[in-house]
């Protein structure tokens, strides 16, 4: 078997490990979110069977895909010049080295054209985020939206969550594997640049990884905030609540 026999064997398996694990967390929650709406002590073994009964030959397809990749794990070996961090690292010492202002017309506008289409995406990735957390947060900090009827609050917000985070989620994923494909491009583009176009390059931080802990440290003050929000309002007693219901009455752990 050759090598790039190997490598479309592992994109046709992650392209269908990735289906089936969307398609599972998608009909599990469907399912649960079709249990609360049956009132309080809903989680019973015979509800929970027959709601999940139906999707029970997805979830052994999805489960015999994972016991297949673990088996062809060893069979199918990832080419090492297909690590993505690899192929950034390579990308950014390329772009430092190559001045393309001495390269011929086409190929600085190829390569210029291929860096805007993947800042494009970036850009469309973090707008859908932040128009998605807007939108769930000005329903979220709406206390009209919560009645005594926990289950149907609960179900209502789980409504705008998922469009609001599963858009930007999906398109992420498109936006990595598009991003990943025209890094590999540009890095192809790049070594075809004429000699007189190279010099050494820098031995400087880029700025991209400068500003990233700022950006993590961000966002982790971020989800602290909700989680201290969410417990100011009551919300964690709600949880163990339903926790303990799903413990006791769903998987019989009581």
């Amino acid at each position: 078997m050759t090598q790039n026999t190997k490598l479309w064997m592992r994109r046709i398996y992650f392209a269908l490990i990735t289906v089936a694990l969307l398609t599972v967390a998608v009909l599990l929650m469907v399912q649960c979110v079709a249990i609360y709406r049956l009132g309080d002590d809903a989680f019973t073994r015979e509800s929970v069977a027959a709601h999940f009964a139906p999707i029970a030959v997805p979830v052994y397809i999805c489960l015999g895909l994972v016991a297949a990749g673990f088996a062809l794990s060893p069979l199918l070996p990832a080419a090492p010049d297909s690590q993505p961090d690899r192929d950034v690292v390579t990308l950014r010492r390329l772009q430092a080295k190559t001045d393309l202002t001495a390269c011929p017309a086409e190929l600085t506008r190829t390569v210029c054209k291929t860096r805007r289409a993947r800042n494009r995406h970036y850009y469309i990735t973090l707008a859908l985020l932040a128009i998605g957390t807007a939108v769930f947060l000005w329903y979220a900090l709406d206390s009209g939206n919560y009645t005594n009827d926990f289950n149907g609050s609960m179900v209502n917000a789980m409504w705008w969550l998922l469009p609001c985070m599963g858009v930007p989620a999906l398109y992420g994923v498109f936006t990595a594997f598009f991003c990943r494909r025209s890094v590999k491009k540009e890095i192809g583009l790049l070594r075809t640049a004429p000699k007189e176009a190279l010099s050494p390059a820098p031995k400087t931080q880029p700025k991209s990884e400068k500003w990233m802990p700022f950006l993590q440290g961000g966002m982790v003050a971020i989800g602290i905030g909700m989680l201290v929000y969410g417990a100011l309002i009551g919300g964690a007693d709600e949880v163990f609540k339903k926790a303990a219901a799903i413990c006791t009455e769903c998987i019989g752990l009581g």
